[in-house]
């Protein structure tokens, strides 16, 4: 039977009696369906209005101004209409490119750049500038106070997550001392009257890492696989994050959380805009069970930027051209 995706209250988030009330919820929630509403997150109204609407100026430049920014080889900046398709997904066979475009912003690295054989260089190829638009007043420091707010909670609830799983709030901080943030400011056309079937604004897929947050506008789209198979929507509610879980999850608990498959499915006649901030551990974290999780479990672990960087060459058109040189 079709699971309703549940509300978490994050009220009391700063409290000992609180945290261990939202871990119950986040229990019974990542382990039955792997996404929740959270409410009273704390993210100011005006900071999530603001980010959304510099999105909406972003996405009405001219598409030349936005291709002065165009994606470089450290997967920051703009990202095309239909310029990713989920090859590497084991969900669904992408048929299609997803219809959708979008701004990338990642963690701000504060070391070298990798060159090879040099001393003291970092190894990460997604460590590298950030790439900024001309012209848009206040649009990176609207971006970057809105990522501000997303890290406070982002690392309150990986705390939380921590302690359910391991009985040990600290237990994944090393793996977060540096995370692989990301910032997407994703636009979605409206669907096409005589759209193909498989055509995904994005295709269904799980996420690479820990936790995605999730602010969408009015539109819908959003779909959620249930554990009996199907596909439920998953509507806007005022006031609220989506949170999901994602592949590395699975793997700290032991299997006893959920990585959730999930989809887009462009709404008909409107446009639809979203706002993602994945916040996942550091390029060199080995993702394995976590304490008492390890005990007889057999689930082989990874390297998180192995696998990260895997699905990237999979997706991304520009990987194919910057492997070809």
């Amino acid at each position: 039977m079709t699971t309703a995706i549940p509300i978490i209250d994050l009220s009391g988030l700063e409290t000992a009696s609180g945290r261990a009330r939202i871990g119950k919820d986040f229990d019974r929630a990542y382990g039955a369906s792997g996404f929740a509403y959270v409410a009273n997150h704390g993210v100011p109204k005006e900071a999530i209005d603001a980010v959304f609407a510099v999105s909406a100026r972003f996405h009405a430049l001219p598409e030349p101004a936005k291709r002065a920014i165009a994606v470089n080889r450290h997967h920051r900046g703009y990202l095309g209409f239909a310029s990713g398709t989920d090859r590497a997904s084991n969900i669904e066979a992408a048929a299609h490119p997803n219809l959708s475009e979008s701004f990338i912003k990642l963690y701000e690295p504060g070391i070298k750049l990798y060159e090879p054989g040099a001393a003291g260089s970092s190894a990460n190829p997604l460590d590298g500038p950030n790439q900024w638009p001309e012209g848009l007043a206040g649009f990176k420091d609207t971006v970057l106070t809105y990522e501000a707010h997303l890290e406070r909670l982002a690392r309150a609830l990986v705390r939380i997550m921590a302690d359910v799983i391991a009985g040990d709030a600290a237990a994944l901080d090393p793996a977060f001392e540096r995370p692989t943030s990301w910032l997407r400011l994703l636009h979605y056309p409206a669907r096409p009257a005589n759209a193909p079937p498989g055509l995904y604004g994005s295709a269904p897929h799980t996420d690479f890492g820990a936790f995605t947050f999730l602010a969408q506008d009015a539109a819908g789209g959003l779909q959620v696989r249930a554990p009996d198979g199907e596909w439920i929507d998953v509507p806007p509610r005022p006031g609220t994050f989506i949170v999901n879980t994602g592949e590395a999850v699975p793997v700290w608990s032991g299997g006893r959380w959920r990585s959730t498959p999930h989809r887009v499915v462009n709404p008909k006649g409107r446009e639809r805009y979203s706002v993602a901030y994945f916040f996942d551990p550091g390029f060199d974290t080995m993702i394995r069970p976590l304490g008492s999780c390890r005990s007889g479990n057999t689930v082989a672990g990874f390297r998180f930027g192995d696998h990260v960087m895997s699905q990237l060459d999979a997706t991304y058109d520009y990987r194919e051209a910057d492997a070809g040189g």
